[in-house]
């Protein structure tokens, strides 16, 4: 039986799908590198970064954000969306490319404004995931 928390994680996940937001239910791909909406929700980064958003098969990333996208799309789709895991990797892989001090690819979405917006994103899908998760319900 789902808790209130549980049934708002799982209208989260089930609204996201079907609105196709999902990657698992993305219909086209992205073969060129794009920086849109870079400190909302709704951002668009290079070709793997974004709900629903992901690069088509045999694409490369536009640059190690990307890169860190692409491997937490993989990710999800092997383990779910619902996956602590996959999101906490992703939020460290993050958090090294930071680290080498570069810009990324776009000068318009710059790795200080785009890395911030993702890890806030993460941390939603961590909260909604565990709020979903029976070993969290109180």
């Amino acid at each position: 039986m789902l808790t209130p928390a549980g049934s708002a994680a799982r209208i989260f996940f089930v609204g996201a799908s079907k609105s196709g937001c999902s990657p698992l239910s993305q219909v086209e791909c992205s073969r060129s590198c794009v920086a849109l909406n870079c400190n909302s929700v709704g951002i668009r980064y290079g070709k793997f970064c974004g709900v629903g958003w992901t690069g088509c098969p045999g694409e490369n990333p536009c640059d190690e954000l990307d890169a860190c996208c692409k491997v937490h799309d993989e990710c999800v789709d092997k383990s779910g969306m619902a996956s602590v895991k996959c999101h906490e990797s992703f939020k460290r892989c993050i958090k090294r490319t930071r680290k080498t001090g570069k810009a990324g690819f776009s000068r318009e979405c710059p790795y200080e404004v785009a890395m911030p917006t993702m890890i806030q994103g993460m941390d939603m899908a961590i909260l909604f995931s565990q709020l979903g998760s029976s070993k969290y319900d109180l």
